[in-house]
């Protein structure tokens, strides 16, 4: 079982946790890769939300190991911060004091996901958050970190599946992660360098302490 078909099965919002040493470019185009092929274009609205150029860097790593990414150019990205564009970007966010970052964050969202069709699957793929985590005070931290778990749970129609580093954030707040690891339903730990995972939490009994290719 892969991580895709994780994320598609169970509709649920999805922490992935990794290190600095992880390939994640793999991970990550390898996750879109499969989501399209088990949804296709017309049956799923997806973007990906591109913290400091973080996209840019994984698709780089992803395409020195031959990887095709060519179909990322027709994916929706909304960019927080950075100057390289990668995929389809329909919005940029400029970085700024986190109460006014979170309503042009949370607009910008709301335009590209705003489907109808219930039927649609939605879906917010998150690369490179903790480096705005980073920029933040401690009060701004928990706050988003709030707003991250408050978004799961009023937006049950839109699964997020959020990339993060584990050493980095750490340094940002020790309280970050656990709080984070708290707000998910289902939180993955990428293993040996990206090739594999472990389900380290899980709401569903049956996907606890499973391993798994990417």
């Amino acid at each position: 079982m892969g991580i895709a078909k994780i994320v598609m099965s169970q509709k649920a919002s999805v922490l992935i946790e990794h290190t600095s040493e992880d390939i994640v470019g793999y991970v990550l185009v390898k996750l879109l890769r499969d989501v399209f092929e088990c949804c296709g274009d017309s049956q799923i609205d997806l973007v990906v939300t591109d913290f400091f150029d973080a996209f840019s860097v994984y698709l780089y790593h992803a395409e020195l190991l031959g990887m095709d990414t060519d179909f990322i150019s027709n994916i929706s990205v909304i960019k927080v911060g950075g100057k390289i564009n990668v995929g389809n970007v329909l919005q940029t966010v400029p970085i700024s004091p986190y109460p006014v970052y979170k309503v042009r964050y949370e607009e910008a969202l709301s335009r590209i996901l705003r489907s109808d069709d219930n039927n649609r699957v939605k879906l917010n793929i998150q690369v490179g958050i903790d480096m705005i985590m980073n920029l933040f005070d401690k009060k701004e931290l928990i706050e988003q970190i709030h707003d991250i778990g408050r978004q799961i749970i009023q937006n049950k129609d839109v699964i997020n599946v959020v990339f993060i580093n584990s050493e980095s954030v750490g340094q940002a707040s020790f309280e970050a992660l656990p709080l984070l690891r708290l707000m998910f339903p289902i939180v993955l730990q990428l293993e040996r360098g990206g090739e594999g995972f472990v389900v380290k939490k899980s709401v569903f009994p049956e996907l606890r302490g499973i391993k798994g290719e990417v």
